[in-house]
């Protein structure tokens, strides 16, 4: 697993091979608020699948990137 950070937040890359040469891209938000730890999971297209882990952990981290700036602007109803 892969770990980056996006303004503040704790992004886990941990996209899947599903058969040999497909990867479906995934990610976990991590967020520390009071004390308490929440993972907020962020998963790319159902149907969508890249060459290589690095291919669909960057796609990963583009969702993820989405979900934080929607919650900080309060535009995907998590602000």
């Amino acid at each position: 697993m892969r770990t980056r950070t996006y303004l503040g937040y704790r992004v886990e890359l941990v996209s899947e091979e599903i058969r040999a040469g497909e990867w479906f891209s995934r990610a976990t938000v991590v967020i520390e608020e009071n004390k308490t730890t929440k993972k907020i999971p962020i998963f790319g297209r159902r149907r969508g699948t890249f060459d290589t882990q690095q291919q669909a952990d960057s796609y990963a981290l583009e969702l993820a990137k989405l979900w934080i700036d929607g919650r900080l602007w309060g535009t995907n109803g998590h602000g």
